[in-house]
């Protein structure tokens, strides 16, 4: 698939110069992070019961498809290009997004670029090297929505802007509600504020189905809206090469060696949290807006 554009007619011009504008690496830009990295290239196993083989971003919530509500939080955070990170077989997407590119509440241009197979967030993410310009840039999941007065998007960009280091969304879980999350880890820590001092990134360890508190009331872990600097390329490069061929290229690695030179922390998102790329997720989320 090419990488094809989808422009508003008056953001051509802002868009173009950017590479010019870049920061550099590790350094605050001076204005708002500008750009967003949508992966879009999973599979969707766990959702086919309810998409049939569709794609699960265009699931519709409140009538409104899951991909579109991730595309306004964007805007509403004042992320202005959006890159859509999207397999050979998701064309409904292209079709799809493609059309709302400079529409009121939406971001003035989205772009596309194909992730030939679904190796992993980080090797999605690597898909973007290009469209970063060595700016910071978000990464926002489609599989999460927050419900909240604030954009979890600008949340994560107010963190980075605040600690000048790369970011990850925090989200504290309820042992109550640990079986509409998915299987991410928890992460140990000492919260300051809103900010979430990161003591260690768990290893992914075995694909359960859903999230585990290990017995405590709740727990915090990683979810899927960050803010990277261009650095995180270049580590992403080094963890593939210590792979073998067709291994999972995950976030996880990234993440730990971003700890370890002390260029990672959290930020504990405000809002609902709700993980929409899970069955029993979409199902809650899609009660929650109908009331």
């Amino acid at each position: 698939m090419e990488r094809k554009t989808r422009t508003s007619p008056a953001s051509r011009d802002t868009d173009s110069d950017t590479a010019a504008e870049a920061s550099p690496v590790g350094v605050t830009a001076p204005g708002p992070i500008r750009r967003a990295i949508l992966p879009c290239g999973g599979r969707g196993t766990r959702m086919l019961p309810l998409t049939g083989g569709a794609p699960k971003e265009l699931l519709p919530l409140a009538g409104v498809p899951i991909l579109q509500h991730v595309l306004a939080e964007c805007a509403r955070s004042r992320i202005s290009s959006v890159l859509i990170v999207v397999s050979p077989e998701k064309s409904a997407i292209v079709d799809f997004a493609g059309s709302l590119a400079g529409n009121a509440g939406m971001p003035h241009t989205i772009h596309f670029t194909a992730q030939p197979e679904p190796r992993g967030l980080a090797d999605a993410i690597r898909c973007g090297r290009d469209f970063a310009a060595n700016e910071p840039f978000v990464v926002a999941l489609p599989d999460n929505l927050f419900l909240g007065a604030d954009p979890a998007v600008a949340q994560v960009t107010a963190a980075f802007s605040q600690a000048a280091m790369n970011v990850v969304g925090m989200t504290e879980v309820l042992e109550a509600d640990a079986s509409r999350r998915g299987p991410t880890p928890i992460y140990p820590g000492i919260r300051r504020d809103d900010l979430f001092g990161i003591e260690r990134v768990p290893d992914k360890g075995a694909h359960a189905a859903t999230f585990d508190t290990r017995g405590a009331a709740s727990a915090f872990t990683g979810v899927g809206r960050y803010v990277f600097t261009d650095e995180v390329f270049a580590l992403i490069d080094d963890v593939a090469r210590t792979l073998p061929a067709d291994t999972e290229l995950d976030d996880i690695p990234v993440m730990q060696a971003l700890l370890a030179q002390g260029r990672l922390v959290g930020r504990v998102l405000h809002g609902r949290f709700l993980d929409v790329g899970l069955p029993q997720g979409y199902r809650e989320a899609a009660d929650l807006v109908r009331h």
